[in-house]
C-alpha cells in the first residue's frame, strides 16, 4: 500500500449529490435497486467525505463515505454509510485514509461508529479497527450479505 497523501490525494467535504456517482457505480452495481439517495444525506450533522487528486478538485473523486449522528441500542454513536472506493484505486491506501478522517470527525461526535457492512469488505474493516458483531443479514436493497460493524474511540 502506497502513502495517498504523497499521491496528491486528500480528504474533502462533499455535498449529497457528489457521492451519487460512485454509489451508482460501486454500490448500486448488480443490485435490485438503483437509489443512491440515502436515509440521512440530508439530517443536520451529515457528513459527506470524498477523497479526490489534490490537483482535480471535486470532479476526480475516487472514494466516498457518508457520516450519519444516529445511535445504536439506544447508545450515541455516528453511522458510516455508503463507504465506496472507484476500483482504479483499491489497494492503494485511499479507502483507509478515508475511513481514518472520517472516524476522526466523527470522534468528535460520538464514540461509536457503526454500520452494515458488506461481508465482502469486512477484512478492510476489521483491519482498521473494527469488530464484527451479531448474526448476518441479507440486505434486502443490495441482496447481498451484510453484517454490523463497529468501532470505539480510543
Amino acid at each position: 500500500m502506497t502513502d495517498p497523501a504523497r499521491h496528491g490525494y486528500i480528504v474533502v467535504e462533499l455535498a449529497a449529490e457528489q457521492t451519487h456517482a460512485l454509489r451508482l457505480a460501486v454500490l448500486r452495481n448488480d443490485t435490485p435497486t438503483t437509489s443512491v439517495v440515502f436515509d440521512g444525506d440530508d439530517l443536520t450533522g451529515t457528513v459527506h467525505l470524498g477523497v479526490t487528486a489534490s490537483d482535480v478538485g471535486g470532479d476526480g473523486i475516487v472514494a466516498i463515505s457518508t457520516w450519519v449522528p444516529k445511535s445504536i441500542g439506544g447508545e450515541p454513536a455516528v453511522q458510516l454509510r455508503g463507504m465506496a472506493t472507484a476500483q482504479s484505486v483499491r489497494g492503494t491506501g485511499v479507502g483507509v485514509m478515508l475511513l481514518a478522517e472520517g472516524c476522526r470527525r466523527a470522534s468528535a461526535v460520538a464514540p461509536l461508529v457503526w454500520a452494515r457492512a458488506r461481508d465482502t469488505a469486512l477484512g478492510f474493516y476489521t483491519r482498521n479497527g473494527f469488530d464484527v458483531v451479531g448474526e448476518g443479514f441479507v440486505d434486502p436493497s443490495t441482496g447481498k450479505p451484510h453484517h454490523v460493524i463497529v468501532r470505539r474511540s480510543t
